[in-house]
């Protein structure tokens, strides 16, 4: 069973905030840090980006900084089990998941859990901390062996996403994306997720909205023709979209400029 001792959600800290515990918190610490950070681990210090995650085991030294903006949510428990050898968890290592909005969701629900202490909440807690550790280990998983640290496969797909950014005009689709990676579509998904943090197809949506604000500021271009000039072959499925992001439809919006 685990134990909670502490935690926090999305947590800000003043900017440039350092934690410096040479000998550790006493207990077993998992962080994930939502803005980019400074970690000492052994000799080595590494700059991490946003959204990366790192399990401190108890007696290790905890040592991490703000790059400029502090924000984390974390963890502290004590665990019965070798739970990192049963979940294959990577302690003292900076980890990057394709989906860590869903990791946090859950360090979300165990922080209300503590603060309630509802009834049953130790066993709650147990429960979502378990699942915490099993969704974080299957998507771990999910991802190639060394994923991490393939720098050359990151190049590949920043030239992969500047094509598709700079290109949107065209009939784009999860396969036509991934063929530029040689990748299948599964995989292709999760390493996008993990270099830029959101899909190809989430980012590709909000490159079109924003340039068919700019056709209908600048262009003063009818409705249907910045629809497919921003690469969208339907107009009511661009007029949804564009509502969706932006409030009002495309022709309110060219009314009001």
């Amino acid at each position: 069973m685990f134990k909670i001792n502490y935690c926090d959600y999305n947590h800000s800290n003043p900017d440039y905030d350092q934690i410096n515990r040479p000998y550790g918190s006493g207990d077993y610490l998992f962080l994930f840090f939502l803005t980019p950070m400074k970690i000492k681990i052994g000799e080595e210090t590494i700059f991490s980006k946003e959204n990366a995650f790192i399990l401190f085991p108890k007696g290790t030294p905890q040592e991490y900084s703000a790059v400029k903006k502090f924000k984390n949510s974390f963890l502290h428990f004590s665990p019965q089990d070798d739970f990192t050898s049963q979940y294959s968890i990577p302690v003292n290592q900076i980890v990057y998941l394709p989906n860590p909005e869903v990791i946090n969701d859950i360090l979300k629900q165990i922080y209300i859990e503590f603060s309630l202490k509802n009834m049953h909440y130790v066993e709650k807690v147990d429960s979502l901390i378990n699942q915490l550790f099993i969704d974080f280990s299957r998507q771990l998983q999910s991802i190639p062996y060394d994923f991490n640290k393939d720098l050359n496969i990151f190049e590949q797909f920043n030239k992969a996403r500047v094509e598709i950014l700079t290109h949107i005009e065209k009939d784009w689709t999860s396969k036509s994306m991934a063929s530029l990676t040689n990748l299948g579509t599964s995989q292709f998904y999760n390493y996008y997720r993990y270099f830029f943090s959101r899909s190809p197809k989430s980012e590709l949506l909000d490159a079109r909205i924003a340039r068919a604000k700019y056709l209908l500021k600048v262009n003063k271009l009818p409705v249907s023709q910045v629809a497919t000039l921003s690469g969208f072959n339907n107009l009511s499925h661009f007029t949804r979209y564009f509502k969706k992001s932006c409030g009002i439809t495309p022709l309110e919006y060219s009314k009001t400029l």
